[in-house]
């Protein structure tokens, strides 16, 4: 018992300094942040792999589109952008309040992906429902008599 319960301890200890590292020394910056304080920022390079999408696409660059955060200018070869798709970006932000791409990764077909990934859950549940049936009286879930 006093170890089981002295690697809880060492687990709680590593899942709090952790937190700690993640909060104090924090080595991504993001887009929301470069708005904010535009003069700390200056120079900075900005990833961004949470979901962002190529908006309005320029001849010179595109906007930004990001769940929770406003949309920016980035600036950057176009040849190949396609709207809506999702993309990782590392960019140089400018105080201005744009960003110069320094690595751009186009995520093709990523929607595909997805459903491809679903598919499997899809079949799980068909089978399940094709040879398990819920007893509404006992409230069980038991084998049907033809499997």
């Amino acid at each position: 018992m006093k170890t089981r319960l002295f690697y809880i301890f060492l687990l709680l200890l590593g899942l709090i300094s952790l937190s700690y590292f993640s909060v104090y020394h924090h080595p991504w910056i993001s887009v929301s942040d470069c708005l904010k304080y535009p003069e700390n920022y200056d120079g900075a390079i900005v990833t961004s792999y949470y979901e962002p999408t190529i908006g309005k696409i320029y001849p010179d660059g595109f906007k930004l589109l990001q769940k929770n955060n406003p949309a920016i200018r980035v600036y950057s070869d176009t040849t190949g952008l396609i709207q809506g798709e999702y993309i990782g970006l590392k960019a140089v932000f400018q105080k201005e309040g744009y960003l110069k791409a320094v690595e751009l990764i186009v995520a093709k077909k990523r929607r595909e992906k997805i459903w491809i990934s679903v598919l499997p859950v899809i079949l799980i549940v068909f089978l399940l429902l094709k040879y398990f049936c819920l007893n509404i009286k006992s409230f069980q879930v038991e084998l049907k008599q033809h499997a």
